[in-house]
């Protein structure tokens, strides 16, 4: 074969070879992102209105137990 033949065939193995590289690259990334809940996508299916109102009508110090909990799970999560 030519030099210049060689050459052709050896970026086109390459091409071929990032184009496959990326394909599996875009399905692990599709994988992960089914298997992995997003935190706010579950927070945003949430009745917001619903809890909150329920939030409202707690007693007291069921309600402030609830928010320093959550308080400290953000903190924990952001932390790590």
């Amino acid at each position: 074969m030519h030099k210049s033949l060689r050459d052709e065939q050896k970026l086109l193995q390459l091409k071929a070879e990032a184009l496959r590289l990326k394909l599996l690259s875009n399905q692990l990334r599709r994988q992960q992102d089914k298997s992995e809940p997003d935190i706010w996508g579950l927070v945003s299916q949430l009745p917001k209105a619903g809890l909150v109102w329920r939030l409202a009508n707690m007693p007291k110090k069921g309600r402030n137990k609830l928010i320093l909990g959550a308080g400290l799970l953000a903190l924990l999560y952001l932390r790590f």
